[in-house]
C-alpha cells in the first residue's frame, strides 16, 4: 500500500515538474512578447508539446522494472501531472498571438 501511495505522488510530482518546463519552452516566450505567429507554428508547438508528454510517460514505462514504486500508481499519477500542468497554458491568449484570419 505504501508504495502505490509513493508512486502517485512522485508520478504526479514529475508529471507536473515536465508539465511546467513543457509550458515555460513552448508558451512562456510567446506570451509574453507581443510577436504574432503563424498557425503552422502553433501547431507544431502544439505537437511538439503532446510528443514531450508521451516521452515522459513512455520514460515511466521504460524504468518500471528499476523503480521501486507501484508502476500503476505512478503512471496514472504522471499523466493527472501533466494534464493538470498543462491547464496553465491560457490557450485564448496564446490564439490571439496567431495571424491570419480573424472574423
Amino acid at each position: 500500500m505504501l508504495t502505490i501511495i509513493e508512486g502517485a505522488i512522485t508520478g504526479f510530482i514529475y508529471g507536473a515538474l515536465i508539465g511546467v518546463i513543457k509550458y515555460a519552452a513552448l508558451w512562456k516566450n510567446i506570451i509574453k512578447t507581443d510577436r504574432e505567429i503563424t498557425t503552422g507554428v502553433l501547431y507544431a508547438r502544439l505537437g511538439i508539446g503532446y510528443a514531450i508528454n508521451v516521452a515522459a510517460l513512455f520514460l515511466v514505462f521504460i524504468l518500471r522494472n528499476v523503480m521501486p514504486l507501484h508502476f500503476g500508481a505512478t503512471l496514472i499519477a504522471a499523466a493527472i501531472g501533466l494534464s493538470l500542468a498543462g491547464k496553465l497554458a491560457p490557450m485564448g491568449e496564446i490564439t490571439s498571438h496567431v495571424k491570419g484570419d480573424r472574423k
